[in-house]
């Protein structure tokens, strides 16, 4: 992730990642098939512990706005302190390969379940998927935006930013 983060998505190969990490090609050839597998298995990584974090936070908290809110602040905490993380997973890998698009786009879809999963356990109202979607693709932007800006330290900052986003787009019943 640093590779990526210091010189872009495009810049990751298998000889940077060896120079980088100090292992011999042989070495890394036997715990990635390529460079690319690699990074998909960084951002495999990185998106599952953010989805459990998400996870944990809802489970915490009575409400499902508030496990929204701990979980938001948990997340830009988490990427101000790994600006690394930040930096790949909410800017570069907009720049990556199909792979890293599809993983991305599965990494969302699974986010989107859990907010749906969270809302139907505690009221029995249709939950609006679109709404979720937006929800979340807005705030993907919002730090994709700020992370893109180099305002990453200071990313736990936007908390009030995202929650007002979380109102206007105020799960309700169809």
């Amino acid at each position: 992730m640093a590779i990526v983060a210091e010189e872009g998505i495009e810049s990751f190969t298998a000889e940077r990642l060896e120079l980088r990490s100090g292992l011999e090609s042989d070495e890394l050839a036997r715990h990635y098939a390529s460079a690319a597998s690699c990074l998909y298995d960084a951002y495999d990584e990185v998106s599952r512990s953010i989805h459990a974090d998400f996870a944990l936070a809802f489970a915490a908290e009575p409400s499902w706005y508030d496990g929204l809110a701990l979980a938001g602040r948990t997340l830009l905490e988490r990427l101000a302190e790994h600006p690394d993380e930040a930096r790949f997973c909410f800017v570069e890998v907009l720049r990556g390969d199909h792979e890293l698009a599809r993983m991305r786009a599965d990494s969302r879809r699974r986010l989107v379940e859990l907010f749906v999963s969270e809302l139907r356990r505690r009221c029995d109202n249709e939950v609006p998927r679109m709404q979720l979607e937006l929800l979340i693709g807005a705030a993907f932007q919002a730090i994709a935006s700020a992370v893109n800006g180099g305002n990453i330290t200071e990313l736990p900052g936007m908390m009030p930013e995202l929650t007002s986003r979380a109102y206007v787009f105020q799960p309700a019943a169809a």
